[in-house]
């Protein structure tokens, strides 16, 4: 009886146990499900998986392709690296020394380069200059030698400049001295030959003073006075012009003549400068009196009319100059314009295709074409004809028996503004090279 209970006993703890477990799992599932709900493929039961990467529709419309093209290249993009040379042009165009060498210098003291007639051979020297950025005044003073043993000294004060100063007005005071050896003369009129050449020295000693004014913008008016102090001689080597040519085609040489030099100019200017380089159009009408103080042989006239055009040929890179000059000396009471103080043509900055000073008379007619192509930031090519003639009275001033030359240059440019012109030329008369500084005009 014992053993029989003791069984039931054991039976109905077991299923206790067995009740107990099942009514704990009915109470966790539903709070599992809550928490973490079946996906709709597990409720759908097993189904195929989907291929990791499913190939991209092609594109239907212009709009899609385009789309996918700035997406492809946003993905490929990749920060810019300047490279070596970059560095180097980069380098140049921001140095400033060439600038505050040529401009402010060291101190005060800088070199010069040029600032003597074309064909002195190649020149240098030294200066100094006080208030180069100075908005009231700026004084200078220079030195300068040619390897053809020209030497020249000058010395200057500015007042109020115009590139500075908020003023409509410019005063200048200066003094210069000069000794040129060896400056060539072939004779006067058109019909000078090559063959004739002489050579002669010229000394002037000068002080001058003048004065501008700006009414408006593009508009310059200007006077100003001079003492010179000039003598011709003979030059150092070869034939004298005096032997060759006669006292008749030589007027002026041998003395020592004092002038009082006075007249005014006004000039046009409609540039568009906010462009580099500068476009547009310049007009310059000069006139002035020159008195022989010494023996009133040599008193005359002379007036100076210029025209220069700057033309963009569609890019601002392509550059069509022009310029058209003329100039007249009139003998005054009689007096003769001297033979060294007229005008010549031939040279690096007329026509180019003659040797310097190759014609020369009182009256003269010059003009110049140029192509200009800006091919790097510093250098430029130029394409040009130059055509013009000399002549002694107001008859000759027609376009026949013109003298021309033509030719290809090229021109470097300095970090500091300077530049260094080659230009090679043919004329009638053959091949001629110069090399200068400046602009052409």
């Amino acid at each position: 009886m014992r053993l029989r209970c003791r069984r039931e006993s054991v039976r109905f703890g077991l299923l206790i146990a067995v009740v107990a477990a099942t009514v704990r799992t009915g109470l966790a599932q539903p709070a599992q499900q809550s928490a973490d709900p079946p996906s709709a493929a597990q409720s759908a039961g097993p189904q195929q998986a989907e291929p990791a990467d499913e190939e991209e529709a092609p594109p239907r419309t212009r709009a899609e392709i385009l789309r996918r093209q700035r997406e492809a290249k946003r993905g490929a993009l990749s920060p810019y690296r300047v490279s070596r040379a970059e560095k180097r042009v980069r380098f140049l165009e921001t140095w400033r020394l060439p600038r505050r060498l040529f401009t402010k210098g060291f101190g005060g003291f800088r070199p010069v380069l040029g600032g003597m007639p074309s064909g002195s051979g190649l020149v240098a020297g030294g200066g100094y200059v006080a208030g180069a950025t100075s908005e009231r005044a700026t004084a200078t003073a220079n030195a300068r030698y040619s390897t053809k043993g020209y030497w020249a000294y000058d010395a200057g004060v500015v007042l109020f400049p115009e590139a500075r100063s908020t003023l409509p007005v410019e005063g200048r005071l200066a003094a210069r001295t000069s000794d040129f050896g060896s400056l060539r003369f072939f004779g006067l009129g058109g019909g000078s030959q090559g063959a004739d050449r002489t050579v002669y020295r010229l000394e002037e000693r000068a002080v001058e003073a003048g004065v501008s004014v700006r009414p408006v913008s593009a508009v310059r008016l200007g006077a100003d006075v001079q003492w010179l102090t000039a003598e011709a001689g003979p030059g150092a080597g070869d034939l004298s012009p005096r032997f060759r040519f006669g006292a008749r085609d030589t007027p002026g040489f041998g003395a020592r003549t004092d002038y009082f030099v006075y007249g005014g100019e006004a000039r046009l200017l409609l540039y568009d400068r906010e462009t580099n380089p500068a476009v547009g159009v310049g007009l310059t009408v000069a006139g002035r009196r020159f008195d022989d103080r010494s023996a009133d042989r040599h008193d005359f006239t002379q007036v100076v009319g210029e025209l220069q055009a700057q033309l963009p040929l569609g890019y601002r890179n392509r550059i069509l100059a022009l310029r058209a000059r003329t100039s007249h000396m009139v003998g005054r009471d009689g007096g003769v314009p001297p033979f060294y103080l007229m005008e010549t043509l031939g040279g690096a900055n007329t026509i180019r295709g003659f040797a310097e000073y190759r014609f020369r008379d009182a009256r003269n007619l010059l003009f110049n074409v140029e192509y200009r192509w800006e091919v790097w930031t510093y250098l430029d090519f130029v394409l040009f004809y130059d055509t013009g003639k000399v002549f002694a009275d107001a008859s000759g001033m027609d376009l026949r028996d013109l003298r021309s030359g033509y030719g290809f240059g090229i021109r470097g440019h300095a970090p500091g503004g300077a530049v260094l012109r080659f230009d090679l030329a043919r004329s009638a008369e053959g091949f001629v090279l110069h090399i200068g500084s400046g602009p052409s005009f």
